[in-house]
This record gives structure tokens, C-alpha cells and sequence, in this order.
């Protein structure tokens, strides 16, 4: 039994078969190229339409082929390698940032709360500063009430102390009339007297 003739393609498939597999498939095929199997018996393969030049020819084409293919799976890994210790580092740069993140987060938080605690510190003071103020406007509101009274009780006082000024005047006035009225009559008594006590001897 021969195996047929292994052809330039026969490895295009196997990016992923280890070289030393790969060595030993090229060897075992050489043999059955080469030599023909025969569970009784060796016998040379003088029947086969390729000669020796061909075959070695071929096998010399897979075992390049089989380089070629060994050497990019090589710089596969490479890249793979790289691919992987980039993405490492990725995975570093996103924990330091998500570090980073939870910090500025904490912080954040931390303000807030400070904020928010400043913010009703300062509500409870102006609620308490209103109420004095409101409370300053309710005494502000009965001392002016309490003013108007007064101004008003002092126009009362001032109108009464006119009037009483008035009437004050008026009894003056009336005395003073009397009093003038009473000394002309008394100057009207004496002149006559007076004239009849010149005439006598």
C-alpha cells in the first residue's frame, strides 16, 4: 500500500500544531514516499511516477513551509505577549483610576457633608436672628405706639395749657380794664375837692 505524494498545501491548516508534531508527520511521510509499507516485507518504491529529486524537492518546500508557518506562530505569541502586557497594563491604569475615582469620591462626599452641615448652621442662625428681629419690630411697634400716645396726650396737654394761657389772658385783660376803669372814677372824686379847698380863704 503507497500513500499518495504530499503536496505544498498539506500543511496551510495547521498554524496550531506544535513543530515537533509537524517534524514527525514530514519524516513518517518521507518514509512512506520513499519506501513502500508491506506488513511481510520492505520493498523500494520503484513504481512511483515522482523521483527522488521531486520528492526531496517537495519535502524540501513543506519543511520550509513548516518554518514559515513555526516562525508566525512565534511572532504570534509575541504579539500575543505584547497584546497581553498591554492590556495589563490597561487593567493598572484602570485600577489606579478607579483608585483615583473612589478618593476624589470620598472627598467629594466629604464636602458635601461638611456643606450641607455649614448650610444648616447658617439657616438656624438666620431663623434665630429673624426671630430677634421680628421680636425687636414687636417692641419697635409698642414703644411707637407708645410714643404716639405720648405725643398725643402732649397736643392735648399743649391745646389745654392754650386755652388755659387764653382764658389767663382774658382774666388780665378783663382785670386790667376793671382796674383802669376803677382809677379814673377815683381821679373823677378827687379834682372836685381839690378845686373847692383852693377856693376857700
Amino acid at each position: 500500500m503507497r500513500k499518495p505524494a504530499m503536496t505544498p498545501d498539506a500543511f496551510t491548516h495547521r498554524g496550531t500544531v506544535a513543530p515537533f508534531t509537524i517534524g514527525l508527520a514530514l519524516v513518517a511521510g518521507a518514509g512512506m514516499m520513499i519506501w513502500g509499507f508491506d506488513p511481510h516485507s520492505l520493498s523500494f518504491a520503484s513504481e512511483s511516477r515522482m523521483t527522488i529529486d521531486d520528492r526531496v524537492a517537495v519535502l524540501t518546500a513543506e519543511l520550509a513551509q513548516v518554518k514559515a508557518e513555526t516562525a508566525k506562530l512565534r511572532d504570534g505569541q509575541g504579539d500575543t505577549s505584547a497584546e497581553l502586557a498591554h492590556i495589563r497594563a490597561g487593567l493598572a491604569n484602570a485600577e489606579i483610576g478607579l483608585s483615583s475615582l473612589r478618593t476624589t469620591t470620598d472627598e467629594n462626599e466629604a464636602r458635601r457633608r461638611d456643606s450641607t452641615a455649614q448650610i444648616e448652621q447658617n439657616i438656624a442662625q438666620l431663623k434665630e436672628e429673624t426671630l430677634g428681629l421680628r421680636l425687636s419690630q414687636d417692641d419697635t411697634a409698642t414703644e411707637l405706639s407708645s410714643l404716639r400716645a405720648g405725643v398725643a396726650n402732649s397736643e392735648i396737654g399743649v391745646a389745654s395749657l392754650h386755652a388755659t394761657t387764653n382764658e389767663i389772658r382774658q382774666r388780665i385783660k378783663r382785670m386790667e380794664t376793671i382796674k383802669d376803669a376803677t382809677g379814673s372814677i377815683g381821679k373823677s372824686h378827687k379834682h372836685p375837692d381839690h378845686t373847692r379847698w383852693a377856693a376857700q380863704p
